[in-house]
């Protein structure tokens, strides 16, 4: 009887180890195809309006230039089952330093063995990346050993990005997806701009 019961518990156990690889569900990856600049306003801290005689002014109040750099990332689903990618997060670094954080919750379905394309556009805005880059000790000792300041490196990155003269890095990514049982798969990623 022990015999027996040996065999079938064997038998068993092979069976589920044949089995688990079917069931387990694949993690997607996400790798940073590339980064384009969608728009962008030249560098200004401060802009200048013309006052009743016509001549300029400096405004002082906050508004600042723009530049809004669009992510763009492959999502492959290798596995054979749908997911849905339902929440999306990534740090953007221009030079190494941190200069955004974007969350994205919208969902999409990748089919099984095929990949898409999502497009993740971030506003920065030059007065609050100066002023990121002015707080910590951290920045100001790099900015320090750059021999630069915390609004030249801005204007650098605005005139720059065109011709990506810098690395852009996305950093700390996570994704989550669920399968069409709702069971919840989350996966990392890094990537820079321009490939190496």
């Amino acid at each position: 009887m022990n015999k027996a019961l040996t065999v079938f518990v064997a038998c068993v156990a092979v069976m589920g180890l044949m089995v688990l690889p079917a069931l387990a569900a694949e993690a997607p990856v996400v790798t940073l195809d590339r980064v384009e600049v969608a728009s962008i306003q030249p560098f200004f801290v401060k802009p200048l309006i013309k006052d009743k005689d016509g001549n300029p002014k400096e405004m002082t109040y906050g508004y600042s230039s723009t530049l809004n750099v669009a992510y763009v990332l492959n999502i492959k689903n290798p596995g054979k089952e749908p997911v849905q990618l339902s929440e999306l997060q990534f740090t953007t670094a221009f030079d190494g330093f941190d200069v955004n954080t974007v969350t994205s919750y919208e969902g999409m379905w990748i089919p099984g063995g095929k990949t898409n394309q999502w497009r993740v556009i971030v506003t920065n805005e030059a007065f609050p990346t100066i002023v990121s880059l002015m707080v910590g000790a951290e920045h100001a000792a790099r900015i320090a050993e750059m021999k630069s300041s915390a609004g030249a490196l801005v204007s650098k990155w605005w005139n720059g990005i065109s011709d990506f003269s810098f690395p852009v890095t996305v950093t700390n990514g996570t994704a989550l997806f669920k399968d069409e049982k709702g069971k919840e798969i989350r996966t990392t990623f890094t990537g820079t701009w321009p490939k190496k």
